[in-house]
């Protein structure tokens, strides 16, 4: 069962309903504390190759009255970064600490050489006693038919690239390996059997992948419609052949999210038309253990 990997686009409430409609409805600037959980991205880890101690002073930011603070592990590894600043929403509180870590992130990635990441967030409103939270979660275990024929030479290839899109810890790959398999599944004859001539977006689609909440109108699409939605998208990550320098703020990299999303699903329905037209079984066991 395919689900969605990067969930930037949700911000979960976490305190009791009247604290968050409290908090929704105050449009004062007021105190909140954003803090960010990073992963190493080899290891998967909740944590960085930096040395970090407790009780650290808080650091200054480029934003006017706010602070952030450093906080390690037990292993006395860093492991969230928490900002104190003030704003008018938790979403605005967001996006302002978001766009101050991100570029401070690139410098310490920068001066080490190590792979970091942001691996979700939490907002708490001080003032209303208001959380969210957005973190990725661990799904259900799969039971797999591990006697099952290998994929055939020919689609290789094409299953490669979805593994790439569902592996990849940004979203900007998922949607270049993504997007590689739906212009596959046009052109490539191994892929002829997919029923790209007859796809349609569907409203489960859009509702699973969470690209539903995008204002675009990808509701009923055929396949050729909608590789020719994501060709500037994907075109907007290339240059010449190479990886382009592209930074996005946080509400960029939700959009795109969202659209490597709907494709790495619609890429996987493809593969999976394709192996049952040859005979395989597509259809997974239910889940045995479920997992938050």
């Amino acid at each position: 069962m395919w689900i969605p990997y990067d969930v930037r686009a949700s911000l979960k409430g976490e305190s009791d309903r009247e604290s968050l409609r409290l908090s929704r409805a105050d449009g004062q600037r007021r105190e909140f504390l954003v803090g960010f959980y990073l992963r190493n991205p080899v290891t998967q880890a909740w944590e960085l190759d930096l040395v970090a101690e407790e009780g650290l002073p808080e650091l200054p930011t480029r934003l006017p009255e706010a602070a952030f603070t450093v906080c390690p592990n037990e292993a006395g590894k860093l492991a969230e970064v928490i900002y104190r600043l003030p704003a008018t929403s938790a979403t605005e509180a967001l996006h302002l600490a978001h766009d101050d870590l991100q570029p401070r992130l690139l410098a310490w990635l920068a001066q080490v050489g190590r792979g970091m990441a942001i691996a979700g967030w939490r907002v708490a409103d001080m003032t209303h006693g208001a959380r969210w939270r957005c973190t990725p979660f661990r799904p259900s275990a799969m039971r797999v038919d591990y006697a099952m024929a290998p994929v055939d030479a020919d689609l290789a290839p094409v299953v490669d690239l979805f593994q790439r899109a569902r592996n990849a810890p940004d979203a900007a790959t998922r949607l270049l390996a993504s997007f590689g398999v739906l212009s596959a599944a046009l052109t490539h004859p191994a892929m002829r059997r997919s029923g790209a001539d007859t796809l349609r977006i569907s409203q489960d689609m859009l509702i699973h992948s969470g690209a539903m909440v995008l204002p675009d109108g990808f509701m009923d699409l055929p396949l050729t419609d909608l590789v020719a939605r994501l060709r500037p998208k994907n075109d907007r990550l290339i240059a010449g052949g190479v990886l382009a320098p592209v930074s996005d703020d946080l509400t960029a990299q939700k959009r795109l999210a969202l659209l490597a999303n709907l494709a790495d699903l619609v890429a996987h329905r493809l593969i999976q038309a394709e192996l049952a037209a040859r005979g395989h079984q597509v259809e997974p066991a239910p889940a045995m253990v479920a997992e938050s």
